[in-house]
Parts: C-alpha cells; structure tokens; sequence
C-alpha cells in the first residue's frame, strides 16, 4: 500500500520561496506580488531588509549578485527582488539575458501589482529608470520612488536633491537612509496602502 504524501508546508514568513527566471519557476498560487526595482548598486538589498526586519535579502559589497528574480513570502503576497540595472562585472549577453527576464516578468505576470523603484539619492534617473515609471503608467501598475543613501548628504543637500529628483520624475519621492532604517515609515505606508501586510 502506498503511503500518502505529505503536504509540502508553506514558506514562512519572509522565507525565500523561489529564485526563478522563467514563468514555470515562479509561485504558482496568484497571491499578489510587489517588486523591488533599481541599479545594482542602489542599496535595494538593505533596503528590503530594513522594510521586512529582517535579512531575508543578501547584502553584498559587489554590486550585481541578484541575477535571478528572487520571491520573498510576506503575509499572503509576495515580495520580489528583480536583478539590478547595470549587472556589474556581468558579461552583455549575461545582462541582456537578465533584463530580457525581468522585462517579461513586468509585461506579463498577472499577479504583479507595482512595484517599488530605489536610486541613489546623489544621481539623477537614467533610461532604465524612466524606462520603469513608463512601465508603470502604461502598464496602469502601482509606482513607488525612493531615493536611498540620504545619509550621504546633509540636511541642505537631501532637500536639493529631492526637489531635483521629484522634478525628474514627475511625481513623489521618498528620501531614505536603509543604512540607519531613516524614512522608511512613509515606504511601509505605501506599500501597505495596497493591502500587503508587512511584518
């Protein structure tokens, strides 16, 4: 007689759930999805940890590690680590294959609801980075900018920088420190405003 398979449990909380680039990879049960956007080197790692109090995201000090789409099991949604823009010390096929993968994950996933785009707070957007807000409106997706690394500047500064930034996009931006958890609240708010609860 053969025995019963057991039920495979649910990720927990935070727990990394799937690292996939093709569709047949991914989580399979439609529970919504937010994405987290940006260059390799704008500290999206620190910041997802800061947002989840947690290290479910692995830091690194060279920038380009995440080159697969990471999901990240949150309270009935999942949250999702895209592979940076630029792919440091990657190969142009390497980066073409990635930012192929992520172009059809946000074209094309069903659960997706927005996403969440972080840059260096000293630098001004690029195409990628308009690239992602064009996405977004005509995608009709759900956009948060944040701008990192505030603790690089001073007080005048940080207010500079953030009137030139929300000139360059066109809409908000939250000014942000994941290195000291500065600003974060106003993140957390916007993404729980979709209904996606955060630990």
């Amino acid at each position: 007689m053969a025995s019963k398979r057991r039920p495979s449990n649910p990720p927990a909380k935070g727990d990394l759930a799937a690292s996939a680039l093709a569709a047949t990879e991914m989580p399979a049960e439609g529970l919504p999805e937010f994405a987290f956007l940006g260059r390799s080197n704008s500290g999206k790692s620190s910041l997802i940890n800061g947002l989840v109090g947690s290290k479910v995201a692995r830091e690194s000090q060279t920038p380009g590690k995440t080159t697969r789409l990471h999901f990240y099991r949150m309270s009935e949604w999942y949250l999702v680590d895209l592979p940076g823009f630029g792919y440091a010390k990657r190969s142009k096929a390497d980066r073409a294959f990635f930012g192929q993968a992520v172009e059809t994950y946000l074209t094309t996933r069903q659960p997706l609801l927005g996403g969440l785009l972080i840059q260096d707070c000293r630098r001004d957007p690029e195409e990628e980075e308009a690239m992602v807000v064009q996405w977004a409106d005509e995608s009709n997706r759900f956009l948060v900018v944040v701008a990192n690394k505030m603790d690089k500047l001073n007080r005048r500064e940080q207010g500079e920088r953030l009137r030139a930034l929300e000139n360059a996009y066109g809409r908000q931006v939250l000014m942000v420190s994941a290195k000291f958890k500065e600003g974060l609240d106003p993140v957390r708010s916007a993404i729980r405003g979709l209904g996606l609860r955060l630990p």
